[in-house]
């Protein structure tokens, strides 16, 4: 007798039993295989019913991006403009990254018995700066080199991409045009004279940029050179700069650094704005009268009434007849809460306040520890996103300003291998040919002052200068370090200070010796 012939004839609650029994014993051998192989593979890779969330797919970045980055880019750039947080996020990246002066160019010609060539290297320095004043290095006229170092910082946080031409245009022969990155179309994705187009960047097969394809502009905005397609204009590579922090290596577009913990960050002024909210209803409300016909009581509407008519009167409006009509009939029915107010409940309805125990936490623990998950993102210590200095001693202030330092670091140097860089490069080519100042020197020296530019960002006063200040004696006594690498690392420049010292000591003596006290130069004190 088979199985099949054992299910005709049994009853349909043996049946049941029977299957009942099945079934778990078949889910506890289940559950036991489970566990033994657990023990062989990866965790991570197991999916038990509490893990169900958690993706175990990979999309490719490319694919992600293809379908999702004008997504980020909108709400990158509306916390950007309106969260206090990401705002605060963007003033303190650009106060240390650029600071009040920006990154400084520096030339380091040398002469070839190794003394410094101070004649060229105070031209070039000179051209550099006259160049980057308003209206000379920035195609619409608008903007000075240190506008344009800041709107590309921010447009790398906020978007993802830097995108800008260098034309062969103005006094040095050459300025700079930012491109919003949107008009990069990402949704371009086709193939052309057997290459690849993907989200608007045509490739070779090893993925090497070959054009850019931009949407189109209006007729007589572009280039003769340039040749357009539909609605797009085709851009060749070496005509185009495009840069963005790539993290994988087949990448081909950037998005927002601000799009990492963006829900975290939305939820908190979500979070922030409902609790102000139910706080002001709070203390405003007081309670609701409840009537038969479900009208206030009366004199009630009278005040609403005389309350709109003066706000009118301040605003300089008058209200028409029919208008104040219906202002009477709403105050009937309705008013609005106001500090000591009483709404009016129709008959046969009852008021119960929503209640929740959950989450059983004051608002400022809620709101600290998202601020803290959100400030990892952004290589920054909770205590400076949150303006919270409560729990801040020395040592755990120096460990936390250290890393963000160091950070801060790590985007400086982005920058300027991002836009300082090929910027410098075409801009001494031009120039040399162009600028004034730069009139008269060998073109074939070109490559010996592009490779001695170095640049100068901003750097930091120490926590406990005195300390630090004794440390740099420690290492100079020592010998290992020296005076120009102190200073580079406060951020100066030291040829600008022994030009500064030389021209003080050729007024007032030599400032070091034992004749210092016969060279005061300080107004003495009267007796």
């Amino acid at each position: 007798m088979g199985l099949f012939d054992w299910f005709r004839r049994d009853s349909s609650a043996a049946r049941r039993d029977w299957l009942d029994t099945a079934v778990r014993v078949a889910a506890d051998a289940a559950a036991r295989h489970q566990g033994l192989s657990a023990r062989r593979s990866f965790e991570a890779a197991e999916t038990p019913a509490w893990t169900e969330s958690w993706s175990s797919t990979a999309a490719e970045l490319n694919d992600d991006l293809s379908r999702q980055l004008p997504i980020l880019r909108a709400r990158a750039r509306a916390q950007a403009r309106n969260n206090e947080w990401a705002k605060g996020h963007l003033i303190h990246l650009r106060t240390n990254v650029l600071g009040h002066s920006g990154i400084r160019m520096q030339s380091r010609v040398r002469r070839r018995d190794g003394s410094a060539d101070q004649n060229v290297n105070d031209r070039i320095e000179s051209a550099w700066a006259e160049w980057g004043r308003r209206g000379t290095c920035d195609v619409t006229g608008r903007y000075s080199w240190q506008q344009i170092e800041a709107l590309a910082l921010e447009t790398l946080e906020r978007d993802g991409e830097l995108l800008y031409r260098l034309p062969r245009t103005g006094p040095h022969g050459v300025q700079v045009h930012l491109l919003n990155p949107a008009v990069l179309d990402h949704e371009l994705n086709r193939d052309w004279q057997g290459r690849r187009i993907r989200m608007g960047v045509e490739i070779t097969d090893d993925a090497r940029p070959v054009a850019y394809w931009l949407r189109a502009v209006r007729a007589g905005d572009m280039a003769p050179d340039l040749i357009t397609v539909g609605r797009h204009v085709r851009v060749p590579a070496d005509q185009i700069y495009h840069f963005f922090e790539a993290e994988e290596c087949d990448q081909l577009r950037g998005y927002p650094r601000l799009s990492t913990g963006a829900r975290r960050l939305w939820q908190v002024g979500d979070f922030e704005q409902a609790a102000a909210v139910a706080s002001a209803n709070a203390a405003k409300r007081e309670g609701f009268f409840v009537s038969p016909s479900g009208e206030a009581p009366p004199g009630f509407a009278d005040v609403v009434v005389s309350s709109v008519l003066e706000q009118a009167q301040a605003a300089g409006k008058e209200l028409t007849a029919d208008e104040i009509q219906r202002i009477t009939q709403a105050a009937h029915r309705y008013s609005t809460t106001m500090p000591g107010q009483f709404d009016t409940l129709p008959s046969g309805y009852d008021f119960k306040a929503f209640s929740s125990d959950w989450p059983n936490l004051d608002a400022a623990a809620y709101v600290k520890q998202q601020l803290r998950a959100w400030s990892a993102a952004r290589g920054r210590s909770y205590v400076t996103t949150g303006n919270d200095l409560e729990a801040v001693n020395y040592s755990s202030a120096r460990v936390g300003i250290t890393d963000e330092r160091e950070y801060y670091k790590v985007r400086q140097a982005d920058l300027i291998r991002f836009l300082h860089e090929p910027v410098a490069e075409v801009w001494l080519r031009m120039a040399m040919l162009a600028a004034p100042g730069l009139l008269g020197l060998p073109n074939e020296s070109t490559k010996r002052y592009q490779a001695a530019r170095t640049w100068q960002p901003r750097r930091w006063a120490g926590i406990d200068p005195l300390k630090e200040a004794q440390s740099e004696d420690l290492r100079l006594a020592r010998r290992t370090t020296s005076p120009q690498r102190i200073m580079l690392e406060r951020g100066d420049d030291p040829d600008e200070i022994a030009a500064e010292i030389a021209e003080w000591e050729a007024r007032v003596g030599p400032l070091d010796g034992s004749d210092a006290p016969e060279r005061n130069f300080l107004p003495k004190k009267s007796a």
